[in-house]
């Protein structure tokens, strides 16, 4: 069992048909997809949108242990937990559940951020309104 980790954000996701493979899953394509976009829209909701003419995160890396299959129709709720923030990375966990149902887990996702100057293409410091937003959840920032 993960340890108890601060929560950064909890968002939903309607799976759609085509998500699905052949078999009727969650095609594994799209645990990484939803990630991706919940992230998006934490940077979205919190005024740091992705600009390439900026400063922003790119993904480090990213892995995700498949527990239970999701299957169509389904509405996702994806968390994300705070795991570690280093100078310029932070590390998430995301957990996937079924909308109404926060006891079975279905997916543990991790993916580190790193900030970059998009342009210069070099590692840069999480910006100070990002490292409040971490401190404001109970994270090391």
């Amino acid at each position: 069992m993960d340890k108890k980790l601060p929560l950064l954000d909890r968002r939903t996701i309607t799976m759609r048909w085509g998500d699905m493979d052949a078999v009727g899953h969650l095609n594994n394509t799209y645990y990484f997809r939803y990630m991706e976009q919940i992230r998006v829209e934490w940077l979205d909701s919190i005024g740091h949108p992705i600009n390439p003419a900026g400063i922003g995160p790119v993904l480090g890396s990213t892995s995700c242990t498949y527990k239970r299959e999701l299957s169509y129709p389904a509405t996702v709720v994806v968390s994300s937990e705070v795991v570690k923030v280093g100078r310029s990375s932070l590390t998430l966990r995301h957990h996937f559940y079924l909308a109404g149902d926060d006891s079975t887990v279905y997916a543990v996702g991790e993916a580190t951020l790193v900030w970059v100057d998009y342009q210069a293409g070099k590692s840069v410091s999480i910006p100070e309104p990002i490292r409040e937003r971490l401190r404001a959840v109970g994270a090391q920032a």
